[in-house]
């Protein structure tokens, strides 16, 4: 089974995600009749102004100073502008902003690509701005941001919406990461770290915002300890932590549980302890690195020293359960 027809079948099987899944999903082309797609709506939307920005740019025109230009567009338009990258139809903008991964290296890393997945980024970006405000009082315009495990930064490209190059950084252990990022043009601020998470690349730096997507949601207690530890230390006061974790519901829908029938253990696990982990057996390399649930409960109890302020989540992407936490000690 191919990994798109696999995720396919595991949201078919979430209760009443059936319709948001069918809504979503890519449809298959009718020679017959021309589908609108993606850039169709962004030329139709913001034609004139990246039009007009193109014939500003200059040889000096920095990533930031588009930036600036480019918002004005709103989120969403920015998304779809930074999914569209290159452009031949704007060859300058696209000789300044980083280039969108390929869909194959978008499967691979988050199991989605293209507009599908650029939905479930624009989801998180807006609640982690929303939510940032609601627990601090103030604004995410740029602050110091950041990202913990970028992967090939998908979400990054669209944090540079709220923040600048010089106050975001974003760290991962695996070097292809890290490879990936700066083969399309994310090179400032984007550091190798190392697997454990006991410190980070970015020395005594501290940061308004933290996030982790989807990193949490594959580690074990004590990775997920170690890792918690590490970040919670480099928040500045009244900072905000995000991470992602998994709900129980998930040991029911995950093909490697149920395949090996351990689904009614991962979630006997899960309600004694509030954390439950199944590694990915003896081929894998990576210590600590599985597939794994947990309770914000089970944060608070094993760090006294955090407010768990909220939760959130998006209905394209309903087990990703966003939890918004802080050092509850200013």
């Amino acid at each position: 089974m191919s990994m798109r027809k696999s995720i396919r079948e595991q949201i078919k099987r979430i209760p009443g995600s059936v319709r948001i899944y069918r809504a979503l999903r890519p449809q298959a082309p009718n020679n017959n009749q021309a589908r609108p797609d993606f850039l169709n709506i962004k030329e139709a939307i913001v034609h004139e102004t990246l039009t007009s920005i193109e014939a500003q740019i200059t040889d000096s025109t920095s990533q930031d100073e588009l930036y600036e230009k480019l918002r004005p567009l709103g989120l969403t338009n920015f998304g779809f502008v930074m999914l569209s990258m290159p452009d031949p139809g704007f060859p300058k903008i696209s000789g300044v902003l980083p280039g969108m991964a390929s869909e194959q290296t978008q499967m691979q890393w988050t199991g989605a690509a293209g507009i599908p997945l650029l939905i479930q980024t624009i989801d998180f970006v807006r609640s982690v701005a929303f939510n940032f405000h609601r627990f601090t009082g103030e604004s995410l315009r740029n602050k110091t941001v950041l990202d913990f495990g970028c992967g090939y930064g998908r979400i990054a490209r669209l944090m540079y919406f709220l923040t600048t190059t010089d106050n975001f950084f974003a760290v991962d252990p695996w070097n292809r990461s890290i490879e990936e990022c700066a083969a399309h043009g994310l090179t400032k601020n984007f550091l190798l770290s190392n697997w454990s998470a006991a410190d980070l690349p970015t020395g005594q730096r501290k940061f308004s915002l933290i996030y982790s997507f989807s990193v949490f949601t594959h580690l074990s207690q004590a990775a997920a300890r170690i890792a918690l530890t590490t970040l919670l230390r480099h928040l500045e006061p009244n900072g905000l932590l995000v991470i992602t974790i998994r709900p129980v519901e998930y040991w029911y829908i995950d093909k490697y549980t149920n395949d090996r029938k351990l689904s009614d253990l991962q979630v006997a696990a899960h309600n004694r302890e509030g954390f439950s982990f199944l590694p990915h057996g003896q081929e894998q390399v990576i210590p600590d690195y599985g597939e794994a649930s947990m309770t914000p409960a089970w944060i608070e109890s094993n760090f006294p020293g955090v407010q768990v302020l909220g939760l959130d989540r998006s209905i394209s992407d309903p087990l990703q359960i966003y939890v918004f936490m802080r050092n509850a000690e200013q």
